[in-house]
């Protein structure tokens, strides 16, 4: 038997499991994300109504006043620190502190102390959040330097077709899931999990045999444009994706639609992953006169829930590799990582970084 190392022996002896190289494992991000992030849809709060909410390793209270605005504010009182939340109530614009009736105004401002028959004089006020509402969702702007929005909230998809109302027949939340917003926001790029984890029939396995992507930058908007009219996605933010599936000409009974799905941080650990469907009703059949989908319109709802869940189990337990072995042909998922480098400030740099 030969005593030579051969170079295979040499190729093998520099291999690494994980385990030997516990570095590259694990979500590498050190503060929570930049930009718009879903809270709830508009149909979940009506005047009045309060909610609320635990986002971004913190608490939150969402309000409707009685004149239409949704409102995001800090959620405990300044006062004894009861949770406005849990309890409180809506007069007009105001919202009321469950403990001592103490009125917080939708500028944070303290407008009445009960007992003293004033304002409070201390000089506390609750902190103020930007809310936008478009496409039946109510956003919320997050950054850890409280920097104004930096860009526009996602654009008014319901402009661009006879879109069914955004009510619960056509939207999914699925809560406390063990994921970061990234995550899902890759899949946009990841063409081999269409195929392994969306059972795609139409995307050849060798990269080689698949049609072109054009990848498009712009600002904080990432574009996956694929030709028409094969459906195309784009992500805002990390936050934020949108897959489009326009009108076929060869398939005039395709129904064009939009998936909006939206994850939102709620810690280091966990996010809600809200889905709301943009989808024509299919005027023939019966009830197609109404605002719950049916035929075709309620199928691809179903589809577009089905394919949304099948990467749950693949999020619930895997581990994130923060320097992967990319594949040849996943050089653009490298580009995205890089792309969204720009969503997480630096957390010692202050504000105004």
């Amino acid at each position: 038997m030969s005593d030579l190392v051969t170079a295979t022996d040499v190729e093998i002896s520099r291999r690494r499991t994980l385990e030997q190289t516990p570095e590259i494992i694990g979500w590498d991000r050190k503060v929570m994300p930049t930009g718009w992030f879903q809270v709830a849809w508009t149909h979940d709060i009506k005047p009045g109504d309060v909610k609320p909410l635990r986002y971004f390793k913190k608490d939150f209270v969402l309000y409707r006043t009685e004149d239409g605005r949704a409102i995001i504010q800090s959620a405990f009182c300044p006062h004894m620190g009861a949770h406005l939340g849990h309890g409180g109530h809506v007069d007009g614009d105001k919202i009321v502190c469950p403990y001592h009736g103490w009125e917080w105004g939708c500028d944070g401002v303290n407008k009445l102390v009960p007992s003293d028959g004033a304002p409070t004089k201390s000089g506390r006020i609750l902190k103020n959040y930007h809310v936008a509402e478009t496409n039946g969702i109510i956003w919320m702007w997050h950054d850890i330097h409280d920097r104004e929005p930096m860009w526009p909230v996602l654009r008014e998809y319901r402009n661009e077709g006879d879109f069914l109302e955004v009510q619960p027949a056509v939207v999914k939340l699925h809560e406390k899931l063990r994921l970061q917003p990234q995550w899902i926001a890759e899949n946009t790029v990841d063409v081999d999990h269409l195929i392994f984890v969306h059972k795609s029939e139409v995307i050849p396995t060798l990269a080689s045999e698949r049609g072109e992507i054009e990848y498009v930058v712009d600002g904080h908007i990432w574009y996956n444009n694929r030709p028409h009219p094969i459906q195309s996605s784009l992500t805002e933010g990390v936050g934020i994706h949108v897959i489009i599936i326009p009108q076929d000409p060869d398939q005039p009974r395709r129904l064009p639609s939009f998936l909006i799905g939206a994850v939102t941080p709620i810690d280091d650990n966990y996010s809600d992953f809200f889905h709301t469907n943009l989808v024509p009703q299919d005027t023939e059949v019966e009830g197609g006169d109404g605002p719950i989908p049916v035929g075709r319109a309620a199928r691809r709802v179903k589809t577009l829930v089905e394919q949304g869940v099948r990467d749950l189990p693949i999020w619930e337990n895997m581990v994130y590799i923060n320097r992967p072995a990319y594949a040849r042909c996943e050089a653009v998922m490298a580009r995205f990582r890089k792309h969204c480098d720009q969503f997480y400030p630096n957390a010692d740099a202050g504000k105004g970084a």
